[in-house]
């Protein structure tokens, strides 16, 4: 496979939007799938089955985790493993195949019986006498046959040809899972870290409207509130608890889709932590470098390509079955009347036969025919594949300056939010604004701080999105292999 100098993610995301201020805390929490403390992890600890149960993973370590565990990959491990079968079975054909078989005839058919008295060595002047009834005639043959190819026109070497390429094909395709994986993975990830803090927010909203409702009900008896405030504020609760509901949901939803990612069972304890870096903002770059990048980079496109190469080496193969076939062929065996060895009456034959295909029906042809179209089939999908590169590369720079623009904006507006809520309950204890006013000035806090952390853990996502489309996680995965493998 082709070694791809992999651009730094710093380098790239630098040159994106506009610098925005980092907002991720110095000291980050670990959330799980049940209440627990905040604990530490060291990377110098084990990974074993116990240690990610009781310790928080980072980033980096649920993918690394992901990489090993996840079945796709393990089932792409597999089909690499296919393919360099088939190419083992394209190489046999250049070597010399040898087959071992015995054989029993009996008969009376005058030239099969006087063929094996003359190859068990018994034939003399008595045997002229019964040539034509010979009676019957038993003939043992143990023997090794040798068949060898010496010309196929190039066949058999276009379709080993054609099984390496599938090597390529099978290895870049389990590096587009792995850049697919570990977008996948980051997606999930900061979707576990935003759940405990939207069912936080949910429950700090609920319990402050359950604050007011308290206070509204005793100010309802002492007969300085309508009943219609109460009712307004019964129903702020309900929607409330509403949501916390739908937040402890997602939760749990955003542990079980990354354990499914990373090849755990529902059942099994997952802890991750937030990582304490946090990627500075980015400049303006010009997508025409991210596309050189993503083209160069994505296994998506070189797939594509080794598919043109193989389909092309596949078409050879069929023009091929126009050209002759020459074989070599040898027979060592004995021949003795009953089963036995006798070394004495062994026997050589060796020889080369050359055949060619005079007609068909066509068949060849079409074969030909056909093999041109997956060609041109492979050409199309190529371009087809660029494009989609194009559009994606596009679309998550463009989201991702999107993202960092709007948390900006919800940063800006939770900070609003907050601040409105305080001077309107305030205001509603003192009884110069009403219980409408205080249920919008709530809502908004919520609406806000809702987005805020949801816009905070977009911006990683869409970051994971763009180094996905630029194939960044396939050089990794490359590295990888060769360090696995020895650096061979």
């Amino acid at each position: 496979m082709r070694t791809i100098k992999r651009i730094p993610w710093s380098d790239i995301h630098a040159n994106l939007v506009l610098p925005v201020s980092a907002c991720i805390a110095l000291a980050a929490p670990v959330y799980s799938a049940s209440a627990q403390e905040p604990v530490e992890f060291t990377a110098a600890e084990p990974k074993t089955a116990g240690a990610f149960h009781a310790r928080g993973l980072i980033l980096e370590q649920v993918l690394e985790l992901a990489f090993s565990k996840n079945p796709d990959m393990q089932a792409a491990e597999e089909r690499i493993g296919q393919a360099e079968a088939r190419v083992i079975e394209a190489t046999a054909n250049f070597y010399p195949k040898l087959m071992g078989q015995v054989g029993y005839t009996y008969t009376d058919n005058p030239a099969l019986a006087f063929s094996a008295i003359v190859a068990q060595r018994r034939f003399d002047s008595q045997s002229l006498g019964t040539i034509n009834n010979p009676g019957y005639i038993g003939n043992f043959r143990p023997e090794l046959v040798g068949t060898m190819s010496l010309f196929e026109g190039g066949r058999d070497y276009y379709r080993k040809k054609a099984a390496e390429l599938g090597v390529e094909v099978s290895e870049l395709e389990r590096a587009a899972l792995h850049n697919q994986l570990a977008a996948a993975v980051t997606a999930a990830y900061y979707a576990v870290l935003t759940a405990p803090r939207e069912v936080e927010a949910a429950r700090r909203s609920l319990a402050a409207v359950d604050s007011e409702l308290n206070h509204a009900r005793e100010m309802h008896q002492a007969g300085s509130l309508l009943r219609s405030d109460v009712l307004s504020l019964e129903v702020r609760h309900a929607q409330a608890r509403e949501r916390e509901l739908q937040t402890l949901n997602a939760h749990e939803s955003a542990h079980t889709g990354l354990k499914t990612l990373l090849g755990l069972g529902t059942g099994d304890t997952l802890v991750v932590k937030e990582s304490l870096k946090d990627d500075k903002a980015p400049q303006h770059a010009l997508t025409e470098n991210l596309l050189n990048t993503a083209l160069a980079q994505r296994p998506e496109m070189q797939i594509a390509a080794r598919q043109v190469e193989m389909r092309e080496k596949e078409l050879r193969a069929e023009i091929a079955g126009h050209m002759p076939r020459v074989d070599a062929y040898a027979a060592y065996g004995l021949n003795e009347s009953s089963p036995q060895f006798n070394f004495s009456k062994q026997n050589l034959t060796v020889g080369v036969n050359a055949q060619i295909e005079i007609f068909g029906g066509g068949a060849t042809s079409a074969r030909v025919s056909a093999a041109e179209r997956r060609v041109a089939e492979a050409q199309a999908a190529r371009e087809r594949v660029r494009l989609d590169i194009d559009a994606e590369v596009q679309r998550a720079k463009n989201n991702l300056s999107e993202v960092e623009a709007r948390r900006q904006v919800t940063e800006a507006a939770q900070t609003s939010a907050e601040e409105a809520l305080r001077l309107v309950h305030e205001q509603y204890r003192a009884g110069a604004a009403g219980v409408t006013r205080y249920l919008e000035a709530e809502a908004d806090r919520t609406a806000s701080e809702m987005r805020a952390v949801t816009a905070r853990f977009e911006v990683q996502i869409a970051r994971a999105n763009l180094q996905k489309a630029i194939g960044y996680w396939f050089q990794s995965d490359f590295e990888a292999e060769r360090r696995t493998s020895g650096g061979k």
